[in-house]
């Protein structure tokens, strides 16, 4: 297998440079994704209905924009820009970074439609951005190597880098109102920060030369053909369900602090890091041996179990250790996230095998048209639980039935969403001999495009 394969070995400053790319996108998503809710929701108190109504429009924009961000990226002119997928990072960067800016200063405090405005033009903008700029550095990786492990590789060095510059904001941040000054001011500082990682990322990675002839589909063709393949649309599938557990997790990580009492966000973070790094290693080392799809299946199904266990065991007995080791079990055996993002990659280089071009772009913006509203029904889900478990916005306090509701939210749904994904993972057709015959045709493809250049 390619896994083997010294010669397509990511280089240092390829696989350096792609790492760093994670810092940004860590600093401005993940920022943005644990404060959003929180500043509009729970701070200005947008009402429920608005907050909904806003999270439809803005599920509608944040999955329409990422197939045709995709296109865009494909089908860009590489003999006059030199890239197809470099230039965005390069010039996209500053613009993102203002666009996040534009979430943190708020247009009015009291004014409920004023308040619904600023929210739905400032995610919508800030997605948009992120999305052009995230795609195209996403696609870079599996361009430059069609190696398994150098691909998770490079995404757990992403992950590792993210956190060494995130989770330490995220601590700082924790407890601070997003409608504070020193909130804003330090909003500046990271999106400054991110543009220089971005400017860094561009100048390091760099497209593979025998790509750049590939040919490019119109935008129906190109849609059509990615919906075509089987191991996509199960992905999709999969990968819905991860998004939205996602999406609950970070952006009501406030509501952690009602169960886990004073120190909610360094027992989350450390949990996320010890337990969730230590996970990802075991799992990238389990798969010469047992493979991506088995991993996948043997630790979600514990996971299923402990989760729903621990929500019992914390509804009986509401205590905050429970909840800790709902938390270890929900995260350790969550440890196969690593794999989610390469999973995806294999179904470009099954496409390859079939059109000989590589649309990791469409690929990527394909799956975001569909499992980009997860990242909206997750809030919408879970303010409506909130909303029937008498959650008081702002309050410090909350009622016995409130944290049922917050146990659900945070135990029972992950058991469910898992255990649907798992259904998805059980028919996925890439893996074992069929998976070793398809790495060995895309060598053959490679090795042709080089000898053509």
């Amino acid at each position: 297998m390619l896994s083997d394969n010294r010669k397509d070995r990511l280089s240092s400053r390829n696989l350096w440079g792609y790492a760093i790319g994670a810092i940004p996108a860590g600093l401005l998503a993940y920022v943005f994704s644990l404060k959003y809710v929180e500043l509009f929701y729970d701070d200005l108190q947008l009402q429920p209905m608005l907050f909904i109504i806003g999270q439809v429009i803005y599920m509608t924009i944040n999955a329409l924009n990422d197939p045709l961000s995709g296109q865009l990226s494909d089908r860009t002119n590489r003999k006059r820009w030199g890239s197809r997928r470099i230039i965005y990072i390069k010039y996209g960067a500053p613009i993102w970074a203002l666009t996040f800016l534009l979430v943190w200063f708020p247009w009015s405090f009291d004014d409920q439609i004023v308040i619904f405005v600023h929210y739905v033009i400032s995610i919508c903008l800030f997605d948009t951005l992120l999305t052009l700029v995230v795609l195209v550095w996403m696609a870079l990786l599996p361009e430059m190597t069609s190696d398994l492990d150098q691909r998770n590789k490079g995404n757990f060095l992403s992950l590792v880098f993210g956190a060494i510059f995130v989770v330490p904001f995220f601590l700082i941040l924790g407890d601070m109102k997003p409608t504070s000054q020193s909130f804003q001011v330090l909003m500046i500082i990271i999106a400054i920060v991110s543009t220089i990682f971005l400017w860094l990322t561009a100048y390091l990675c760099e497209e593979k030369p025998e790509y750049q002839k590939d040919k490019s589909f119109t935008l129906w063709k190109s849609v059509k053909e990615t919906l075509k393949l089987r191991s996509f649309l199960i992905f999709i599938g999969f990968n819905f369900c991860s998004v939205f557990l996602t999406s609950i997790g970070l952006s009501y990580l406030f509501l952690w602090s009602f169960i886990l009492g004073a120190g909610a966000t360094y027992i989350y973070f450390g949990i996320y890091i010890i337990v969730g790094y230590g996970s990802n290693i075991l799992c990238m080392r389990l798969r010469p041996k047992w493979g991506t799809k088995k991993i996948i299946l043997r630790f979600g199904i514990i996971r299923v179990i402990g989760l729903i266990i621990s929500f019992i065991t914390l509804i009986l007995i509401q205590n905050s250790l429970i909840a800790i080791v709902g938390l270890i079990i929900s995260t350790f055996f969550g440890g196969y996230s690593v794999f989610i993002v390469p999973i995806m990659y294999l179904s470009a280089d099954e496409d390859e095998i079939n059109h000989e071009t590589r649309r990791e772009g469409m690929f990527l913006g394909m799956n975001a048209l569909f499992t980009k509203p997860a990242a909206s029904l997750g809030p919408i889900i879970a303010t409506i639980i909130l909303e029937l478990y008498l959650y008081a916005p702002g309050s410090e306090i909350q009622s016995p039935t409130t944290l049922i509701g917050i146990d659900i939210l945070f135990l029972l749904i992950p058991a469910i969403v898992t255990a649907i994904s798992l259904i998805f993972m059980y028919f996925y057709p890439l893996h074992g001999e069929k998976l070793n015959d398809m790495r060995e045709k895309l060598e053959v493809i490679h090795n042709a495009k080089k000898q053509k250049i």
